[in-house]
Parts: C-alpha cells; sequence; structure tokens
C-alpha cells in the first residue's frame, strides 16, 4: 500500500507555525516512504474562510520547501481539493444521507434557542455540557416529513450508549480510552446544508486514498467519532498518529500573546526558510547521531515516525534565532547581499512616508530608521522618566500600556495600525485617568503620568530608544506587535 498523507489547514487568517510543523512531519514521512503528500483546504467556516488566506498558505509552503504531490493549485487525481467545492458537487450529502437510512444518524430539530436552554440547565445541574439526544428516537418518516416541511434540522451521528472507545496511538504509551455515554451526537450536516470538519475529513481522507493521518494531539477528543464514522461508513480507517502541540516555555499551547505565531511573520522578518524548517522538526525529532544541524534532505534520509517526541515541544524563539544566525553566516556573499536588500526594501516603501521631510542624503534614512530594522534598541532609564515622575510610576505605565496592547494583539479581530493603536491606548488614558481622580499627591502624581503627553514620550523612548521619532502610532504600527510588546518589556526592567 503506497503510503498518502496530507494537511488540512484552514483558511481563517495568516498561515499558522504550527500547520509547517505538521506539514514538515507529514511531509518528510511521504518522501521517506516514497509516497504522496497532499495540501487540502478545510474552509466549510464560510464565515472566516477566505481567498486571501488559502494563497498565503499555498505561498508559505512553497516559500519552505515543503512541495506537495496534490492540491488545489497543483490539481491532482483526488479534485477537488477544496471542500466547498466538494460541497457543491454534493459528496457530504450524499454520505449523511446514507447513515440516516442506515439508521446511524438522524434529523435533530433543536433551534438554537433550545439548545441553549438545554446548555444552561445543564451548567446548573454541574452536568457535562453535551446534546441530550431528545430527537434520537423520532421515527424516521416523522423526521423526514418534518424536513419536507421545511422545518430547519441538522443531521447528527448515533453514538453509543454503552462500551468505551479504544485506540492505540502508536507514538502514545497509553491507549486512547473513553466510555461513549461521554462523547456527543456530533452534528455531521449543518441546517444550511454544510458538513462540520469531522464528515468533510473522514470522507475527504477516504475518497483521497489517505492511509496515515498525523496532526496534533487536539484532535485526540475527536478521534471516537472519527473511527466510528469511518466503520460505519463503510471506510477502512487510515491510521491516526497524534504529536506533540507545540508549547510556550510554560506549557501552555503556543499562541500569539506569548509567541509570533504566523509564517508571514518569520518571512517578513527575515527568517531563512532553512533554518526555521530545521528548527521545527528539532521540536519533534531527533538525529540518530545526535546532530542539531542538518538540512531538509538529510532528515528525510533517516526520518521516523516513531522518532517522534510527543512530550509538548517548546518552541523556544532564542534558539530559532541561534539556528538562523549560523544559516545566515554561512551565505555566499550573493546572497547575503540579496538578504540585505530584501531587509531593506522589504519595508522602505512603507518606512519612508515617515521620514521623506527628516532627511537631506540617502544616508540619512539608514540611522534615522535603524530602530525600525533593529532586533532590539537599549534606551537610558533616565530618559524614561518624565521629570516630577519616579521609577515606579513609569515603570507602572509601561505595564499597564503592554498589557493592554497584548491583550489587544491577541484579539481575532486586532488591525495593527495608527489609527486602532490611537484608539487603544486613548481608551486606555482615559480609564486609568478616571481612577485617579482625587487631590492626594499620590493621585496627582498618577494623574500626571496619564496625561497623553507624559505617555507619548516614555513610549518613544522605550520603543525607539529616542526622544525624537515619527508620529507615536505610525511608529508602534510599523514596529509589529511582537517588537512593541518586547520592547516595552525590556524598558520595564530598566527600571528595576
Amino acid at each position: 500500500m503506497s503510503v498518502r498523507v496530507r494537511i488540512a489547514p484552514s483558511p481563517t487568517g495568516d498561515p499558522h507555525v504550527g500547520t509547517a510543523y505538521i506539514g514538515l512531519i507529514n511531509y518528510c514521512f511521504a518522501k521517506r516512504n516514497g509516497g504522496a503528500f497532499v495540501l487540502r483546504i478545510e474552509d466549510t467556516d464560510q464565515t472566516r474562510c477566505t481567498p486571501e488566506s488559502a494563497q498565503a498558505i499555498f505561498d508559505s509552503m512553497k516559500w519552505l520547501g515543503l512541495r506537495y504531490d496534490e492540491g488545489p493549485d497543483v490539481g491532482g487525481p483526488h479534485g477537488p481539493y477544496v471542500q466547498s467545492e466538494r460541497v457543491k458537487l454534493g459528496i457530504y450529502r450524499t454520505y449523511a444521507d446514507r447513515l440516516v437510512e442506515q439508521g446511524d444518524a438522524y434529523y435533530c430539530f433543536c433551534t438554537p434557542a433550545e439548545l441553549e436552554a438545554m446548555k444552561a440547565r445543564q451548567r446548573a445541574a454541574n452536568q457535562p455540557i453535551m446534546y441530550d439526544r431528545r430527537h434520537r428516537g423520532i421515527e424516521l418518516s416523522e423526521a423526514k416529513a418534518r424536513a419536507a416541511a421545511g422545518e430547519p434540522y441538522v443531521i447528527r451521528m448515533k453514538a453509543p450508549l454503552e462500551g468505551e472507545f479504544v485506540y492505540k496511538d502508536r507514538l502514545r504509551k497509553q491507549a486512547v480510552a473513553k466510555p461513549w455515554k461521554d462523547i456527543d451526537d456530533q452534528v455531521l450536516l449543518k441546517s444550511d446544508g454544510w458538513p462540520t470538519y469531522h464528515l468533510a475529513a473522514v470522507v475527504d481522507d477516504h475518497l483521497m486514498g489517505i492511509t496515515h493521518v498525523i496532526r496534533a494531539e487536539e484532535w485526540l477528543n475527536s478521534l471516537p467519532k472519527h473511527i466510528w464514522l469511518n466503520e460505519h461508513l463503510g471506510f477502512t480507517p487510515p491510521e491516526y498518529v497524534h504529536v506533540g502541540l507545540l508549547r510556550n516555555a510554560d506549557k501552555s499551547k503556543i499562541s500569539k500573546r506569548k509567541n509570533p505565531t504566523s509564517l508571514l511573520w518569520y518571512r517578513r522578518q527575515g527568517f531563512l526558510p532553512e533554518a526555521l524548517l530545521n528548527f521545527l522538526a528539532l521540536l519533534g525529532h531527533s538525529f540518530p547521531d545526535g546532530r542539531e544541524k542538518f538540512t531538509l534532505a538529510e532528515l528525510q534520509a533517516v526520518f521516523e515516525l516513531d522518532r517522534i517526541n510527543v512530550a509538548g515541544p517548546v518552541f523556544d524563539l532564542q534558539k530559532l534565532r541561534h539556528l538562523q544566525g549560523q544559516y545566515f553566516r554561512e551565505l555566499e556573499p550573493e546572497k547575503m547581499l540579496s538578504e540585505v536588500h530584501r531587509a531593506v526594501d522589504a519595508r522602505f516603501s512603507a518606512l519612508l512616508p515617515l521620514f521623506k521631510e527628516r532627511m537631506t542624503f540617502g544616508g540619512d534614512f539608514i540611522w534615522q530608521a535603524e530602530p525600525f530594522y533593529a532586533d532590539s534598541v537599549s534606551p537610558h532609564a533616565e530618559d524614561l522618566v518624565p521629570k516630577g515622575l519616579d521609577r515606579q510610576h513609569a515603570r507602572l505605565l509601561l505595564e499597564q500600556v503592554q498589557l493592554t496592547l497584548k491583550n489587544y494583539a491577541a484579539l481575532e479581530q486586532a488591525v495593527w495600525d495608527a489609527p486602532h493603536l490611537d484608539g487603544v491606548v486613548r481608551t486606555l488614558i482615559e480609564e486609568r485617568s478616571a481612577i485617579v481622580e482625587g487631590d492626594s499627591p499620590e493621585k496627582q502624581a498618577l494623574a500626571k503620568l496619564w496625561q497623553p503627553k507624559t505617555l507619548f514620550m516614555v513610549l518613544r523612548v522605550a520603543l525607539t530608544g529616542k526622544r525624537e521619532s515619527p508620529p507615536l502610532f505610525d511608529t508602534i504600527a510599523q514596529l509589529g506587535s511582537g517588537k512593541t510588546i518586547e520592547r516595552l518589556g525590556v524598558a520595564q526592567q530598566k527600571l528595576r
């Protein structure tokens, strides 16, 4: 049997570094075994998926060098490779109807209000939040008549009510085990006729001949449903293998609140794809001889799925920077020059308007724009403390702004541009000013701290190391969330 693996990201934003990690493992497993690596776009969430995000996934995978054998933009014998296109062909409806006719799925007519009331009762009774199966026993003829009359419905799976699900994952010492009574009657087909991920993924994996589904451990809870669907649809299940989630240093799931997660960010920062892939490989795999620097081809030659470490790989940005430096210093002069030009040119158009009126010679751009290209700045502690305030007050200000911007950056809908950042910071000023109103010396000092002129000067020094810079919010926008939050933290350390 020829090995066939896939990755199936959803185009709901910037491509995630976790997609690259899972993609690398699948790619190497396919190549090591002479198999095929497939890219499928899972865009069943029509409210969040965009063509731009899908294109960014294609571009990022090709930038990394993880060339897929089949996919939306390269074609293949098992297309279409975009789920929304497969919905139009009626593929998922066919399989959902088959389950209903077999008695393995059923029509559910609960309204959103009824479902919310159900959840509220379960919370009040401290019960598990899951569908109470109230429509599971409706006769099929009655259910079809109600559906034909136009009553909205979804199709749910009939999960077993007794026994236990058990599955031995090859990478885990303990088998995955869960009582069936604790597994929800999952919605398979939504009221708009679109499938949920569970039905679509199982059907597509079967029709595309996927032999191994290598994915993150966050899907372990869904594994019983996926095995059940395979079996009741008459499919031979692929082997499901669950690797560890990328983690922050504190072992929490990697998130943009603590680490850059967008592949586009790493590309814009100038990380070489070879260095990023080498780093990702070290998070889960190891070389028999212990080496830590290797090419993708060298990794393919020794890759063994059973060598994957699932114990929560920690994403250490400093280690990535160390590897990046090794790769960069080995570049030929022509390639290094190209990377230097790329780094400057990538931001030149956006930065030039901020400095154009301050320049006399071309070289002026270099020293004026240096804080925007530099990895870090080193402000003087005395410059961070406005007249009449002390270090403690200045540090408090930086902590509050850093926390506010960190929380804002973590929002799904956050827009990191000057107008939005202006609004975020001025809202903070208004909130803090209202809190510190009063006549005591302490409150008067705090009130001065939250005056825009005072705050903006402290922020300007913390972010650029200079007392003068382009407009503050344009500066923050061009630095980006990662450097902004990091530099505010460094400035706080200067004041301790």
